[in-house]
């Protein structure tokens, strides 16, 4: 027979005990599980819980270990694949992180922000394309994400297109008058460009912006 249990002072527990080990956290909820009868939404809310506090600590490994858990439980979870995804691009792991937001964007394909963090860690392995085309999404999603288009501007300066660079920096600062590192592009796009005095104009604009915020 099936007994319906209020698991809340389990959880608590859990997070009371700050647990650093995967090993000791399934211990854990075998022997609920033998006692009691823990449901899968609640077991995979533990694990995400704990992630959740490890990666505040730093302690990323044990984050996405514990985020592997709760997908084992749920793996079409949407805010798990991209904690995941994030936590991977933490620790310097974009071909990861891209499984993880492709899995995201297909599952929920109206999230500008994991449109562009697909973007930025293709954008790490030097995918221009595709970073391009997932800063595109998250931007027709979001028509005023600002940094979309300032990492779009990265991704062409890369490429040496510094005129459409340039555009999207622009862009950029249109959204975001205040958006220092973009005044500093744009002045590096026109150095690429051999415009040097271009190049001064918008370097002083960002020391301006600099002096503002101090």
């Amino acid at each position: 027979m099936n007994m319906k249990v209020d698991t809340s002072g389990f959880t608590i527990f859990v997070r009371t005990m700050g647990l650093n080990t995967m090993k000791l956290m399934d211990k854990l909820i075998d022997g609920y599980n033998k006692l009691f009868q823990l449901n899968p939404e609640d077991a995979k809310n533990i694990y995400t819980d704990h992630g959740d506090g490890l990666r505040k600590k730093g302690n990323h490994e044990g984050a996405v270990a514990s985020y592997k858990k709760a997908l084992e439980v749920d793996p079409v979870n949407v805010s798990v694949l991209y904690k995941l995804g994030r936590t991977y691009l933490d620790i310097g792991l974009p071909v990861n992180a891209i499984e993880m937001f492709k899995k995201v964007t297909l599952l929920k394909n109206d999230s500008a922000q994991a449109f562009f963090y697909l973007g930025s860690a293709c954008f790490m392995i030097d995918e221009n394309a595709k970073a391009l085309e997932a800063f595109q999404e998250a931007i027709k999603i979001d028509t005023g994400f600002a940094e979309a288009y300032y990492k779009m501007g990265l991704v062409y300066d890369g490429m040496s297109d510094y005129d459409k660079a340039i555009e999207s920096y622009e862009k950029a600062i249109s959204m975001n008058p205040d958006f220092i590192k973009a005044y500093q592009s744009i002045g590096l796009a026109y150095e690429g460009k051999g415009l040097r005095e271009e190049a001064v104009k918008y370097f002083k604009k960002a020391l301006e912006k600099e002096e503002k915020t101090a």
